[in-house]
């Protein structure tokens, strides 16, 4: 049994064209090459963000350590006291040291203003509404394991069994050198013998120079001189 159509065969042959009408294998091939082209570039430049980003971020924290170490040695210093110590053995050792006795390349004594619980009417000053009184702190640099550190000790005259907090200040250093003036000559141990043969033990230099390498910024030089030690 047939239907009976008034549409001409001629329609009937373009809607069974139109009907089957569509994308080839090849074509969805060459589609999806594209997109995977597309999404490799997007991955690629994506990564590249990323590494970018990372890379300015640890140059950015790696520069605010230096900054950082380069700011806290220089407040160390401008708060330099006269105060020998005794250390561990109990023998005298001078308020300022550099490569002395085969110690620690750089080692002194410094003033500082710590809140403490007193009364503001026994003579200490006050800041802000707190007592603040003078305390006197031992202080030491080194470089140990490529880590510039620095060495605070909770008491000053030192007994066998005294440790010091050890903050490290910076990584990545190879070398760290110390020399100081003194009358206009520059010498790499401190205090030095006079021509009586004798140590002054409360001597402070003119000025210090600190010199240091590290692995990013390469070699690093600062020099701090005083008026009126």
């Amino acid at each position: 049994m047939g239907f009976i159509t008034d549409q001409p065969a001629s329609d009937l042959k373009r809607d069974g064209r139109r009907l089957q009408s569509g994308f080839t294998l090849l074509e969805l091939l060459i589609a999806v090459a594209i997109f995977a082209l597309i999404g490799l570039a997007g991955y690629k430049l994506l990564n590249s963000v990323i590494r970018t980003y990372e890379h300015t971020r640890e140059h950015s924290d790696s520069f605010s350590q230096l900054q950082k170490a380069v700011s806290v040695i220089g407040q160390d210093l401008k708060q330099l006291s006269r105060r020998p110590i005794r250390d561990e053995l109990g023998d005298p050792f001078p308020a300022f040291a550099v490569n002395y006795r085969g110690g620690l390349p750089l080692e002194f004594t410094r003033s500082a203003d710590w809140l403490v619980s007193a009364s503001p009417h026994d003579g200490t000053k006050v800041s802000n509404g707190f007592p603040l009184t003078g305390v006197k702190q031992r202080v030491g640099y080194r470089l140990q394991d490529g880590e510039l550190q620095r060495l605070l000790w909770p008491v000053l005259d030192r007994a066998q069994d005294t440790k010091p907090h050890i903050q490290v200040l910076l990584t990545g250093v190879t070398h760290f050198n110390i020399r100081v003036t003194a009358e206009g000559t520059w010498q790499v141990f401190w205090p030095v013998e006079n021509q009586q043969g004798v140590t002054d033990l409360f001597r402070l230099p003119d000025g210090i120079e600190i010199r240091f390498n590290h692995k990013t910024y390469g070699a690093i030089r600062r020099v701090f001189a005083w008026t009126g030690i």
